[in-house]
Parts: structure tokens; C-alpha cells; sequence
């Protein structure tokens, strides 16, 4: 959850329980929040949640100590090799085969 959610909670009265997830669950947990964002913006289409999105992929990189050095050279070999999102292409497949 975002880190101000127990403080929100507080605010109206209410006691949160919260614990702090380690490294390794922390990754997990991240992983599936990305998930639940990505449904939310399908689901939506709301530009709110892209800033969602992107929050919980920006901790990930911060929690796995990658530089934008790296995920640049990481983005940059990918495209290389199987090109970006850029033209809009869309994969038409044949059923019958």
C-alpha cells in the first residue's frame, strides 16, 4: 500500500494494522500490485491510473537497485531485438491454423 495509507487511516479515527514486508516478499507483493493497477487502468482507462502504475514500478526498480542506466541499456537491447510499441501494430492471427 502507499506509505501514507496507515497515517490517512489514523487521521479519520481508525487504527490500521500494518507490518513491513521484507525484501524478498516486498518483490512479490510489488508484482501483484502491478497487476491489480494494470486491470484497474483496463478496466478504467483513467490516466490516474498510469501515475498508479508507474509509483509501483518505479519501487520495484528503486527495490531491485536498478539505475536508469541499466533499465535503459535493458530497454534499448529489447528493442533491438524485438522493436518498441511505437508504430501500433496489432498481430492478426488465423484461427484455421
Amino acid at each position: 500500500m502507499r506509505d501514507r495509507i496507515p497515517e490517512i487511516i489514523r487521521s479519520r479515527g481508525a487504527q490500521p494494522t500494518v507490518r513491513t514486508a521484507s525484501e524478498d516478499e516486498l518483490d512479490l507483493l510489488m508484482r501483484t500490485k502491478i497487476v491489480e493497477e494494470a486491470e484497474e487502468l483496463l478496466s478504467s482507462g483513467e490516466t490516474e491510473e498510469i501515475v498508479d502504475l508507474l509509483e509501483v514500478i518505479d519501487a520495484l526498480i528503486q527495490l531491485r537497485g536498478l539505475s536508469s542506466t541499466e533499465l535503459d541499456q535493458l530497454r534499448e537491447k529489447k528493442n533491438r531485438a524485438r522493436g518498441s510499441f511505437k508504430r501500433g501494430y496489432v498481430l492478426l492471427l488465423d484461427d484455421s491454423e
